[in-house]
């Protein structure tokens, strides 16, 4: 009697995300080998990320961008300020040059911006802090405000030209300064912080420093950047985490009530722009992966969540190998992820922030990109800063070309991997897509020589919703198919394929190369028919 056809069903492909750190032949259905310029989407689908497209008119004109700013001045009104290497610009759809006359001479773009008090503040190592005032529009030397108050650095007043900056508590905050006229002079081990509500005075009222140095007594470390949250300000260290808090409890956190609090030993960040604040917690990029700080913030207790734990090696290796001043990345809460741009390898890692899974880690995809150098949270998008302008995250193409969703499941043996497994069919469930043409892939015992089967998702009236009870639209007999308006964006096309190919361990995948159609996989199914035994 002939063997009856074997059926692995998978209702949520890619649910868990991408997991490249364990054997893909011993990993849970749920997770991807293959992950690509995909999302987990907020029905916890995998679906394809949106693409982008121009904000900025001269798009394509070479300005050569390598950060940006959102300012947000104190009537609400928002400016996105940018930069090259060697000049300045404000401006969205226009990108207006605000260059300024300054004793600094531009050569890297390396800058970090803070707004307070309405005013953005740009610090970058080795160069005189700046700042934009909107009423005038342009950016001048903070040393040339009437209210610079400046501090004694290396024989001369300056104002801290440090390469990290922070806006929390009603100050700045600023620390691994180098003399821009000398640069043998560094320090960086002391945090600076101006007085309160004024960018431009280092000296007086509440002005003052915090040197690390009688903290971490047991070797030498340096500051890369500085987070604030739930009442904390936190310093995070190449190879340390320092936390204060104000014993005074004051919510304006006053220096002089500082406290200790903690000092995480053997973690630390290692590039500055990794540090977000999602508003209960704070990511940043350590040696070994990205962190969470938020247990030890709210819970006062350790360890750390590994929100990378299933790609953490593919992430050490691209920051070992990486710029780190180059390593961007972004937090959005109306998408809910965090994204990590590696901009050499032309690579961003997608954590959706969602539901993390059962271990802390977070679930994690990863995205092509073209020339992305920074990235920045909008109001109800993500700002990319490209080489040669302005972009949103936008649509379903890459500036009108297209792009390639692609997912390929862990490898399975079907609870025998002694015998032989003949394919017969493949069907998924697929939601949007309609129009797009698609690749389903299978291939055996490890190979990457794929079988192809082509196909083309169809656009599918679901009846069932299309009736009158249902109000459908325009529907006036329940023979109608017209589909019902909250039906829109749900159409699924059922895909069934014939199979083929034989061996002891299956691996399937789905391609869609994007030309404008949202899509994701709702349910995979795959029938096999096992065979003799090896």
């Amino acid at each position: 009697m002939a063997k009856p056809l074997q059926a692995l069903s998978i209702a949520a492909p890619g649910f868990f995300g991408l997991n490249t750190q364990e054997s893909g032949i011993t990993l849970e259905s749920g997770f991807a080998l293959t992950a690509n310029n995909c999302i987990i989407d907020k029905y916890g689908r995998l679906g394809a990320r949106k693409g982008w497209r121009y904000v900025t008119t001269s798009g394509g004109s070479g300005v050569n961008l390598l950060g940006s700013h959102r300012f947000i001045d104190i009537e609400g009104t928002e400016t996105i300020l940018s930069w090259s290497a060697t000049k300045f610009y404000k401006g969205t759809t226009t990108l207006t040059e605000i260059t300024p006359t300054s004793d600094n001479t531009f050569t890297e773009g390396n800058w970090q911006c803070a707004t307070l008090n309405d005013k953005a503040y740009y610090f970058q190592r080795g160069y005189k802090p700046m700042v934009y005032d909107p009423v005038a529009g342009t950016i001048t030397d903070v040393e040339d405000a009437s209210n610079f108050h400046g501090l004694n650095l290396n024989g001369s007043t300056q104002a801290p030209p440090g390469n990290t900056v922070l806006s929390a508590y009603g100050r700045l905050w600023t620390a691994d300064i180098q003399d821009p006229s000398d640069s043998s002079y560094y320090d960086k081990m002391t945090v600076y912080f101006s007085d309160l509500l004024d960018g431009a005075d280092w000296n007086t009222g509440s002005a003052g420093s915090i040197n690390l140095s009688a903290i971490l007594v047991n070797g030498t470390d340096e500051i890369i950047g500085m987070g604030a949250q739930n009442g904390q300000f936190i310093v995070f260290c190449k190879r340390n985490i320092v936390i204060f808090d104000d014993t005074g409890g004051s919510s304006s956190f006053d220096p002089a009530n500082l406290r200790l609090v903690e000092v995480i030993s053997r973690v630390g960040c290692v590039a500055r722009d990794s540090i977000q604040n999602t508003g209960i917690d704070i990511f940043f990029l350590s040696e070994d992966g990205l962190r969470s700080l938020g247990r030890v913030i709210q819970e006062k207790s350790l360890p750390m969540r590994d929100l990378s734990k299933n790609v953490r090696d593919d992430i050490v290796d691209l920051t070992a190998s990486e710029t780190t001043a180059d390593i961007k990345s972004v937090y959005s809460e109306d998408n809910a992820f965090y994204l990590l741009l590696f901009p050499s390898v032309t690579q961003v890692y997608c954590f959706d922030t969602r539901a993390p899974l059962q271990d802390g880690s977070l679930r994690v995809t990863v995205w092509d990109t073209q020339n992305q150098t920074n990235m920045l949270s909008l109001a109800n998008s993500v700002l990319f800063t490209q080489t040669d302008g302005l972009a949103e995250y936008f649509g379903y193409t890459d500036n009108s070309a297209r792009y390639t969703f692609q997912y390929f499941t862990n490898y399975f043996d079907f609870g025998n991997s002694s015998t032989t497994k003949i394919l017969k069919r493949i069907a998924t469930t697929v939601i949007g897509g309609v129009g797009e043409s698609f690749i389903f892939k299978s291939a055996f015992d490890y190979s990457d020589d794929y079988t192809s089967y082509p196909a083309v998702l169809e656009d599918l009236a679901i009846a069932e919703y299309g009736i009158a009870e249902f109000g459908a639209n325009g529907a006036t007999t329940p023979d109608d198919p017209t589909p019902a308006e909250y039906t829109s964006g749900t159409i699924s096309d059922i895909v069934r394929l014939p199979g083929s190919g034989s061996g002891s361990i299956l691996q399937v995948g789905f391609e869609a190369n994007l030309d404008g159609a949202e899509i994701s996989i709702q349910k995979l199914d795959v029938y096999v028919k096992q065979g003799r035994i090896l």
